[in-house]
């Protein structure tokens, strides 16, 4: 008798779905007596560009895998470990359907081993996200023999994952919309959010072509859904959506990663996948490749003309951006590879660190789904203090928040406010194994927040006392945006500090090259993305979409360069 009673059994699990919403991944598997001979995704909701719609996303190859490896144990995909383990479980539970032990089935496969290889190429990308793609594709538009080198088993990096917006001015979809707006008003704004600290050169140059990186990516198949603001109080609107995204939405970024994807694919573009950048190689002055090792084992060397770093921020160093930036256990959304090496490794050969006094800081609840986005009542630091006007740009209000040397932040409210994530949390009650609270008293309140009760009874007793007076003498926020906290029941949603961005990385010049100590450009060497993109900001985090239509830019700039062609 085989291992397996033969048939077609189906199973289900939990994904990875964008936005935050709910997600099951269906597979049906079919069984022989001795062979699991078939595997096929029935449904799913997953991230575009991560999960699926790329050739290397788990969607596509772990069915396949599970089939050729004839186990449960094959690695997930890196960078898509959630909905690997989504596809792995609904197999796993599919088979047990049929009565075998799944077990057995579970023994490990390890990475597929390479063999030490030297290469060369015209044009070198290391990182295989927004910039990297959008330089890939520019480069094989030009002729440039072109190869990228993702560390992570998927493209996309950070964009990918984001809310897939894009910032310009000035564009058809603002006008079809009756909006006014110019690349003036748009430096106008960014340089006034930076305090004047902002590269002026940098910020014009976005300014001047970030209209033009959209047409870009329409002509590859991309579609703007429509342009919305920035916040309430920013206007005009001119925040692009991707298909799918709205507000401060999660996952849509995938739509503009995978059209870079294809069309680098369909130019005949190489990547190389699981393979991470362990040095870059030196000589006489110039930066002329790079040495990466495989995940599995095994070392590729590659011999470039010039080298694009693009290996994404550094979100996920948490020891460096907790003690630089005063945070305690950020939450953070961006890939495991977002750590910084790609600047270390530059540093290495002579290239001047960029070190910003900043660090883009949202606050949000992780249990009760509020954040500091479109709800505006009382919300207070660690110790319960009011810190600033909630109903500001979200950016400026986690700056506030973060400098008022607070680790974590709590959402005051009892519950009559308008907002309906405030209602939701709090029609749902306290809910097991979540950091909110609720309470009779603001005493009784404090006392769970482990807040002094009387610090944050004067707290909430003089934002009623704002609330009947009807202006907010402290802070300046609207009156419309004044709601009293007057119970019988309160609540307090705890706010966990998130990072997604960061400013600090390396120092390029206009034309994406990467300068050394003494200001001058390293020849060979361009960097773009977050690796490279404090110029253009001050202590706030500017607007969605910045930090992603910078990194085509400049990404499509140093493509250009490397080309011998004019910059865009």
């Amino acid at each position: 008798m085989g291992q397996f009673t033969p048939g077609i059994y189906k199973g289900s699990a939990p994904g990875n779905a964008p936005d935050n919403k709910a997600s099951r991944i269906e597979v049906s598997v079919t069984l022989s007596e001795d062979r699991i001979e078939d595997v096929t995704i029935l449904a799913h909701g997953e991230v575009k560009g991560v999960g699926f719609g790329i050739p290397t996303a788990p969607v596509e190859t772990l069915p396949g895998l599970i089939v050729k490896y004839q186990s449960l144990g094959v690695p997930p995909v890196v960078g898509a470990e959630k909905t690997s383990k989504g596809i792995i479980k609904a197999v796993t539970k599919a088979i047990a359907a049929s009565g075998a032990n799944t077990a057995k089935l579970s023994a490990p496969v390890k990475p597929e081993a390479h063999p030490d290889t030297e290469r060369s190429v015209d044009f070198l990308i290391l990182g295989g996200g927004v910039g990297g793609l959008a330089a890939a594709v520019e480069a094989k538009r030009a002729g440039l023999n072109v190869l990228v080198v993702e560390k992570g088993g998927v493209t996309g990096g950070s964009a990918a994952r984001s809310g897939g917006k894009l910032l310009a001015s000035g564009t058809k979809w603002q006008h079809q919309q009756g909006i006014y707006d110019t690349p003036d008003m748009l430096f106008e704004y960014m340089m006034a959010q930076s305090k004047g600290k902002a590269d002026k050169a940098k910020v014009r140059y976005f300014c001047e072509h970030a209209y033009d990186n959209i047409l870009w990516l329409e002509e590859m198949g991309y579609h703007v859904q429509n342009v919305e603001c920035i916040h309430e109080s920013l206007f005009p609107w001119r925040v692009y959506n991707s298909p799918g995204g709205h507000y401060m939405s999660n996952g849509q970024g995938g739509e503009i990663t995978t059209v870079m994807h294809h069309e680098y694919e369909r130019l005949g573009g190489e990547f190389v996948f699981n393979c991470g950048l362990t040095s870059l190689i030196e000589e006489n002055g110039a930066v002329t490749g790079a040495v990466c090792d495989y995940t599995g084992g095994g070392t590729l060397t590659v011999h470039a003309k010039n080298v694009l770093l693009a290996t994404g921020g550094s979100a996920q160093n948490r020891e460096v951006n907790e003690k630089m930036y005063n945070l305690k256990g950020y939450y953070c959304s961006v890939p495991a590879t977002n750590d910084g090496a790609g600047t270390r490794a530059a540093i290495k050969v002579g290239a001047r660190e960029f070190v910003s006094p900043s660090i883009q800081v949202n606050y949000c609840g992780l249990t009760s789904g509020i954040g500091i986005f479109e709800e505006a009542g009382l919300q207070v630091n660690e110790r319960g203090e009011r810190v600033c006007n909630e109903w500001a740009y979200q950016y400026v209000v986690g700056d506030a928040l973060r400098a008022s040397n607070s680790h974590i932040a709590w959402y005051i409210t009892s519950g009559d406010e308008p907002y309906p994530a405030v209602k939701e949390a709090f029609a749902r009650g306290h809910i097991k194994g979540t950091t909110d609270w609720f309470a009779d008293s603001i005493e009784e309140l404090a006392g769970k927040m482990k807040v002094d009760p009387e610090k944050l009874k004067a707290t909430v007793d003089r934002y009623n006392e704002l609330n009947e007076l009807g202006e907010d003498k402290d802070f300046g926020k609207p009156a419309e945006y004044l709601f009293p906290i007057k119970g019988p029941k309160y609540a307090a949603f705890m706010y966990t500090p998130c990072v997604t961005v960061t400013y600090s990385g390396l120092v390029t010049d206009l034309c994406a090259r990467v300068l050394d100590n003494s200001d001058k450009p390293i020849p060979g060497f361009y960097a773009t993305g977050e690796t490279a993109s404090g110029a253009l900001y001050g202590t706030v985090y500017p607007a969605c979409g910045t930090s992603i239509g910078s990194a085509m830019i400049w990404g499509r700039v140093a493509a250009r360069m490397a080309a011998g062609l004019s910059m865009m």
